[in-house]
């Protein structure tokens, strides 16, 4: 984020230290696209939503720190909002999108949590988190996190079970050189092995996005065969959504929603694709039998 944003009321959130450096916490994921776009949310202490894509264009309305709002495109610099959930109350304008993040995910403490000004536990403390604290994460280093603090960053250490939901994340970005898959539903078991359909699923399932939660029935199973020998097993949605399951009971959506909509005129029209690789339709015959 630019140099010119306000960082002094960091000062605010100085406290002293107390305490490991290795908390509990929450890792809330990105919650995907919605039905108007993405969430975003405002990074600096307020953002001017305009009509037209110009600084000079007419004020419509002022967002401030932690405003979330929908992001339905981006454009040169860019994005067009919608802020509100309110489809007839709502607004349509445009924000400067260096001053937002996208589809974040969320740090959410369970304790009071110290947050570094480096990724060194050693380094100074420029903020102690009380507990339930929740900030956008700007991007996840492995063992640390970088979170905003209005108009700042910091990092967060985390510990070994937020880490291992960064492991499940890595494994699907590292889906590829599948030589075989096999998808076993209520109606049967399905293999698949040409070399189109494996592409299409890497393509596909090592961009998935991480959704908070699904109500979809997960009764179908997929195991993905990959030529170093590595197993990956998926819980797959038996509906028209395009969500699969791990086995630590993450949730992701796969494929891309807006190349979706284009392809398929629907998001629901990917998951339709996935299920014709294998000859089969995500209907209640098509994957429960009559």
């Amino acid at each position: 984020m630019r140099k010119h944003i306000c960082i002094a009321i960091l000062l605010s959130m100085i406290f002293s230290f107390r305490g490991s450096a290795s908390v509990q916490a929450e890792i809330l994921p990105a919650h995907g696209e919605g039905q108007i776009g993405y969430e975003a949310v405002v990074l600096c202490e307020s953002l001017t939503v305009r009509q037209e894509r110009s600084t000079s264009s007419k004020t419509i309305k002022t967002l401030h720190y932690g405003d979330r709002f929908a992001v339905q495109d981006t454009w040169d610099g860019w994005a067009s909002c919608f802020t509100s959930d309110d489809v007839d109350a709502g607004r349509t304008g445009w924000v400067n999108s260096d001053y937002i993040i996208i589809n974040p995910a969320w740090y959410r403490s369970d304790e009071a949590t110290p947050v570094y000004a480096w990724n060194d536990t050693m380094a100074p403390k420029v903020a102690l988190l009380s507990k339930d604290t929740t900030l956008p994460i700007l991007k996840d280093e492995g063992e640390w996190l970088i979170v905003s603090l209005r108009g700042a960053t910091g990092w967060i250490y985390k510990n070994a079970a937020d880490r291992l939901t960064t492991g499940t994340a890595e494994m699907i970005q590292t889906i590829s050189n599948l030589e075989r898959a096999e998808l076993t539903t209520p109606k049967g078991t399905y293999s698949l092995s040409d070399e189109a359909s494996l592409r299409w699923i890497e393509e596909n399932f090592s961009i998935a996005q991480p959704i908070v939660s699904a109500g979809c029935p997960f009764d179908a199973t997929l195991t993905l065969y990959a030529t170093d020998g590595r197993t990956i097993t998926l819980q797959m949605a038996t509906d028209s959504c395009r969500t699969f399951r791990t086995e630590d009971g993450s949730f992701f959506h796969y494929g891309n929603g807006d190349e979706a909509l284009r392809l398929y005129d629907s998001t629901s029209g990917i998951s339709e694709a996935f299920w014709q690789l294998f000859g089969l339709t995500n209907t209640y015959e098509g994957i429960y039998g009559s």
